[in-house]
């Protein structure tokens, strides 16, 4: 099938719905995907080696869906086999264990133009049951950016993005950037297509909640409410390997990235505050000190044009107190801004009525 261009009229739009293990969550994502109010979509589904139920899920669906079964591989691997498989001018990695609205489709086929490289959008809170956590990714959406971000990416080492659910890419960008190493992006793939696509194109950010993103025990891109010392560790590393990542791309490219560019961005210095102080025997960069990092962080707050006033006086004292607070008050105080603010909040009648069309459990997201 021959791709339609992006600046057509009705552009064909693929979602790729990449699983390992997820078969609990899978049927809700697929459903989700199937369920666009947007006519022109179709739904590829990799499974990377599920030793569950996923491929039973997937086969129930015949030919609603393209079936990739492979054995595992990672992220980046499942996010190729999509992308060979999928015939779409826009392209949108929908992760197993997530959900979008019916209107996501739509919404970012109708902001679309043909000098974009990347599309995102908000993505609202559940847990494992479907329920609202209140809190969204973002968490602050006016902060997203639009047009040509080059230079604010090289200035702030980074921009104000969403996870894999909440992007979608232009297919002439992926031809670019895919197929990304397999054996550095087994997890966390994402981020490499999300720091790069911007220097192909422009950015769309809608700033409205079309998806939803799952914060349960199996997750590995959230957090969660304790403060894990290795899932800390594995940020930091996912932020250098960024960086690599667009420091190979910028000497394809002809161009160059400031020295120790991660550093420049105030959540990669958090990690590594957090985690110096939460465990620093296993802490990842040895020469790391307390004091540096939280000078570090000040001046990155500062110089971050996402950030308004009150964001940069917040990440002030946060560096400060994380950094000179005895370890146990620390701790205490790390939390906050690790978190975010995740507050439970109603959800409109309108947007309600999205959650029942994808058959999630509406009466609890009133609580």
């Amino acid at each position: 099938m021959k791709p339609t261009q992006a600046g057509e009229a009705k552009p064909l739009v693929s979602i790729v719905i990449d699983n390992f293990n997820y078969a609990r969550f899978l049927r809700a994502a697929i459903d989700s995907a199937l369920a666009q109010s947007y006519a022109s979509v179709e739904v590829v589904v990799v499974d990377d080696g599920s030793t569950d139920n996923s491929r039973d899920v997937i086969s129930s669906y015949g030919d609603r869906v393209s079936a990739i079964l492979k054995t595992n591989g990672g992220h980046a691997s499942a996010f190729n086999a999509g992308f060979r498989a999928s015939h779409g001018s826009i392209v949108m990695f929908l992760d197993a264990d997530d959900v979008l609205l019916p209107n996501a489709v739509e919404e970012v086929v109708r902001a679309w133009h043909p000098a974009v490289a990347k599309a995102q959008f908000v993505l609202a809170h559940i847990d494992a049951d479907g329920c609202a956590l209140g809190g969204i990714v973002p968490y602050s959406p006016a902060q997203m950016p639009d047009g040509d971000i080059r230079a604010s990416i090289l200035d702030a080492g980074g921009y104000i993005g969403v996870p894999t659910s909440g992007n979608a890419f232009a297919r002439t960008v992926l031809d670019r950037l895919l197929p990304l190493p397999e054996s550095l992006w087994h997890q966390a793939a994402d981020t490499s297509l999300e720091i790069l696509a911007p220097f192909l194109g422009d950015v769309v950010s809608l700033r409205k909640t079309l998806g939803f993103y799952r914060i349960h025990e199996s997750n590995h891109g959230m957090l969660g409410e304790e403060l894990d010392p290795r899932k800390l560790r594995v940020k930091i590393v996912i932020d250098l390997q960024r960086e690599w990542a667009l420091s190979e791309f910028a000497s394809r490219s002809g161009f160059t990235i400031p020295r120790n560019w991660a550093a420049r961005e105030p959540a990669h210095l958090k990690y590594r505050l957090a985690s110096l102080r939460v465990d620093p025997t296993h802490h990842p960069i040895m020469d790391d000190r307390r004091v540096r990092l939280m000078l570090m962080g000040m001046r990155s707050s500062w110089r971050n044009s996402g950030y308004n006033l009150r964001s940069r006086l917040f990440h002030t004292l946060w560096f400060a107190l994380v950094a000179l607070l005895p370890q146990a008050a620390a701790v205490k105080i790390i939390r906050p801004g690790l978190l975010g603010d995740r507050r439970r909040r109603k959800i409109g009648a309108e947007d309600l009525g999205r959650v029942a069309a994808i058959g999630l459990p509406t009466s609890r997201y009133q609580k």
